[in-house]
């Protein structure tokens, strides 16, 4: 039986042309991937964007680019606005339960509760930075940038569609893991996040990051429109009280 190993492109030693007679004999004229080949002709222009994919040794470039595709299909065709919340890998700790019924000097009923809610919290916040580049697709689409959805490229979650300009999103200034921050050292990645804080009076109160955001999409438009993009805090969450209400099981308190 054949090993398994995590491979990128870089690992085929494979052309250019050759990665993109593969890619089009497995994409046909299939309309619906349009957005995908331009993610594909950005990804060919530096082989280390593409994110490694746990493959056989026997495997070839041909079942990378089938596996990366179909990573593209999967995600697009669910979107995280549609997805329902699946319930936590591992059991919850009785121990947690008990020091706060204690603490709060409540009944068990009511501790009981609350480490529902807790689970409420944790899997909305483990959701929304899928939302939130959901939000932002809708959003920057009539200006030409493109979703690079289901991980497609290494640490780009958008690009124009010209492949000029790409963009890592994160929700909070503190999200970042240090591999993506290493990927994106010495390239021409951009990095936005949502949310900041601020103190004022001894309270960390939030500082919102839009305008920077509609800074950098007005300044590349390539679809011939006004520069009018204007995404911030009321909009976002508008989407996903929106979302919220349609699909109530989007998160989950087991």
């Amino acid at each position: 039986m054949s090993k398994q190993s995590t491979k990128t492109l870089m690992d085929f030693n494979v052309s250019s042309d050759t990665l993109r007679q593969g890619f089009n004999t497995l994409v046909g004229i299939n309309p619906t991937l349009n957005d995908l080949r331009i993610i594909f002709e950005v990804g060919l222009s530096d082989l280390s964007l593409f994110p490694n994919i746990k493959l056989n040794d026997t495997s070839t470039y041909m079942d990378y680019l089938e596996k990366w595709i179909k990573g593209y299909i999967d995600a697009t065709s669910n979107p995280p606005s549609q997805r329902k919340a699946s319930p936590k890998g591992s059991c919850s700790d009785p121990a947690i339960q008990t020091i706060v019924q204690i603490a709060m000097n409540t009944d068990e009923a009511l501790a009981t509760r609350m480490a529902a809610y807790h689970n409420l919290f944790m899997s909305a916040e483990n959701i929304q930075g899928n939302l939130l580049e959901e939000y932002i697709s809708i959003s920057t689409r009539p200006y030409g940038w493109i979703w690079c959805n289901g991980n497609v490229l290494r640490a780009i979650d958008f690009c124009s569609s010209d492949g000029a300009v790409l963009l890592q999103i994160k929700n909070k200034s503190n999200t970042e893991n240090s591999s993506s921050s290493a990927i994106r050292t010495g390239t021409t990645i951009k990095k936005w996040y949502r949310l900041g804080t601020k103190t004022v009076a001894g309270k960390k109160l939030p500082v919102y990051k839009w305008d920077s955001l509609n800074s950098i999409i007005n300044a590349h438009i390539i679809t011939g429109i006004a520069a009018n993009c204007n995404m911030n805090e009321e909009s976002y969450q508008g989407f996903l009280r929106n979302i919220a209400s349609q699909n109530t099981d989007i998160i989950s308190d087991q």
